[in-house]
């Protein structure tokens, strides 16, 4: 018992001994868990707060931001995005340009450069063309005999499936000899419909027309400008059509009346644009309203072709195309019933070619023209018992052009390895649309200060009046640049290429949800974080810049070292890329009032423009420059 007791008062004397720092414990667990409790408080409130602003900012946005309509959700839906994109994060790479881009042509494609293009240039004079207004049947028969209008069809349906660049160096060589034989290859080769039947038709569709496509049989046009659609060519204005059933059989009655129709007057089959209405919903679910491309053949019933207009002093076929209650079974939709509604993104594959590829090509071939013919005249053409070329108002034209001309061959041979990347750059081909048929009138207009009186009397040995004429044209069609610059290169631009913008813009579309708001308040912290990261690099360029800018640091042989330029070069446009996604962030500000501060946004386009250019041009020469000597 006594060791029982004993045993007692010690346990008992060990829970006394024990029992303050037990006590410690649990205040101290008390106080950690209460620490806790306080700091998840704060972060709760602090999260309430972030809230609450998201919502308010949300709110301000969705007041500011004008409704997207159905044709601009799905032009943002529409084409690819690439190098612009890069140029938009503010850090663009050249390697990455030079790695993933090399346009080449094969030994088949040379040599048709070498043999029948070159026959061909024989076959024509560019002032019988443009006195006659039309080819000859020799020349004609060549075009559709040799493939001239089937470059684009894939070998299997008998075309000669050449690749992007060598269509644009076919079409930039006819331009050095003959615009009107430019215009006729190019609309074939690409906005004519032989590429979307591959991509899109049907079976049926594909068996039929492209055979007669590839061996001259049918020559294409695309229908879709009319006489108030200009530049808008999507609006349709005068192009319905209304999905009906007649005896058992699905099909559309349609009206349009289309203008300026390239090859309409010649053209075996047209694609013809539509704005397509389903009152009674006959289509159930198969195929929609909307852009709706048909295929129809000149003698298709109350279909009429042909009444021909004269683009300036120019020969190439242009005409209307009308009809009205035409009836057009749904079999003849390019890619049937299904691909009704579909004809936007169609049309933005062909416009990224024949913006982006075919109307460039027309400016290389205008600077290789000036920069040879105007080069060597101004050789042997004498004032003052002088050389024209040693006066130096002369040297600073043919300077001008030359550089112009660079920039446009090097711009066009990164546009054509893009798109034979399989790509479809809606904002580059604007870019490359309106910046090099600038160009390409700035280049002529240089050329014919230079050659002065020989220029401006008409006669077969005028190689540059037709040109000068032509210009015009190329600047017009496809939307005019006036339009492109200060509208589509920058309202595509900004939503399309932002690497956060659109996110942000589709979550302010839609209702206020939680979902919304939420992904609205993620993607506002992107764009902030994006505009901060491009400040940064805009000082911290710009400051490295004015360095290495500076006499001090320059060294005497800076511009004799093909590297170091290069390198040099690509500093300034980093530090100019940073700049300029800056500047875009900064615009989003203006929320809904940017649409319509087209002078800021032409200005805009200019930067991007040369951006682009600039990089394409140093891509042209790391590809070149060990073949120079």
């Amino acid at each position: 018992m006594m060791l029982s007791k004993a045993s007692h008062l010690r346990t008992g004397t060990a829970r006394h001994a024990l029992q303050p720092a037990a006590l410690q414990q649990i205040t101290s667990t008390t106080s950690v868990l209460s620490h806790d409790n306080t700091q998840t408080s704060v972060q709760v409130k602090q999260t309430q707060k972030r809230s609450f602003l998201t919502k308010m900012m949300y709110k301000a946005a969705k007041g500011v931001m004008p409704p997207i309509s159905a044709t601009e959700q799905i032009a943002l839906g529409s084409g690819t995005i690439g190098f612009d994109r890069d140029i938009f994060t503010g850090s663009p790479s050249l390697k990455h340009l030079v790695d993933t881009y090399d346009p080449k042509l094969t030994v088949e494609e040379q040599d048709f450069l070498d043999h029948e293009v070159n026959h061909l240039c024989a076959l024509l004079n560019d002032y019988d063309v443009s006195t006659r207004k039309d080819f000859t049947k020799e020349a004609w028969d060549y075009m559709r005999n040799e493939g001239f209008f089937a470059m684009k069809i894939p070998k299997e349906w008998g075309g000669k499936g050449f690749s992007t660049h060598a269509v644009s160096a076919v079409l930039s060589k006819l331009a050095t000899q003959c615009f009107d034989a430019n215009a006729t290859v190019a609309v074939p080769n690409s906005l004519g419909p032989g590429e979307l039947l591959v991509r899109y038709g049907t079976q049926s569709q594909k068996e039929y027309f492209l055979p007669r496509l590839a061996d001259g049989t049918l020559i294409p046009c695309f229908g879709l400008t009319g006489p108030h659609s200009g530049s808008d060519a999507t609006s349709l204005i005068g192009s319905e059509g209304i999905v009906e059933q007649r005896n058992g059989e699905l099909g559309i009655r349609a009206t349009f009346k289309k203008r300026y129709i390239t090859l309409a007057p010649v053209a075996g089959v047209v694609g013809l644009g539509l704005n397509l209405h389903d009152p009674n919903n006959l289509l159930k679910d198969q195929g929609q309203e909307g852009f709706t491309v048909a295929l129809l053949e000149r003698d298709h019933p109350g279909l009429r072709m042909g009444d021909r207009h004269i683009p300036l002093n120019a020969a190439f076929m242009n005409g209307t195309v009308e009809g009205e209650d035409v009836w057009i079974p749904m079999d003849s939709i390019l890619g049937g019933q299904e691909r009704c509604g579909f004809g936007w993104n169609m049309f933005v594959e062909c416009l990224a070619e024949g913006r982006g590829v075919s109307l460039p090509a027309g400016s290389i071939g205008a600077a290789r023209t000036v920069t040879a013919a105007v080069g060597a005249y101004a050789r042997v053409r004498k004032q003052f018992r002088v050389p024209i070329a040693e006066f130096g108002g002369i040297q600073e034209a043919l300077a001008d052009a030359a550089s112009d001309g660079l920039i446009c061959i090097a711009g066009g041979d990164l546009m054509n390895a893009i798109v034979d990347n399989h790509e479809a750059p809606m904002v580059i081909s604007s870019i490359m649309k309106q910046n090099c048929t600038e160009r390409g009138r700035r280049i002529v207009e240089k050329g014919m200060d230079i050659a002065a009186g020989s220029a401006i009397c008409r006669g077969d040995k005028n190689y540059l009046g037709n040109a000068y004429m032509s210009l015009p044209i190329a600047i017009t069609v496809e939307g005019a640049n006036i339009m492109t610059r200060s509208f589509q290169v920058i309202g595509q631009g900004l939503t399309r290429c932002h690497p956060h913008m659109l996110e942000l813009i589709y979550s302010l579309q839609g209702d206020s949800s939680p979902e919304n708001v939420a992904k609205f308040g993620t993607q506002l912290r992107k764009v902030i974080g994006h505009g901060l990261t491009n400040f940064g690099h805009s000082l911290t360029r710009g400051v490295g810049s004015m360095v290495s800018l500076s006499t001090p640091f320059r060294s005497s042989t800076a511009y004799k070292n093909g590297d170091k330029l290069l390198a040099h070069h690509e500093k300034q446009l980093l530090r100019l890329s940073a700049n300029f996604a800056l500047t875009a962030d900064l615009c989003f500000t203006l929320g809904g009032k940017l649409k319509f501060e087209e002078l800021l946004m032409g200005r805009l386009a200019d930067a991007l423009g040369g951006i682009f250019l600039g990089y394409a041009t140093l891509h042209h020469y790391t590809r070149h420059k060990n073949s120079i000597k």
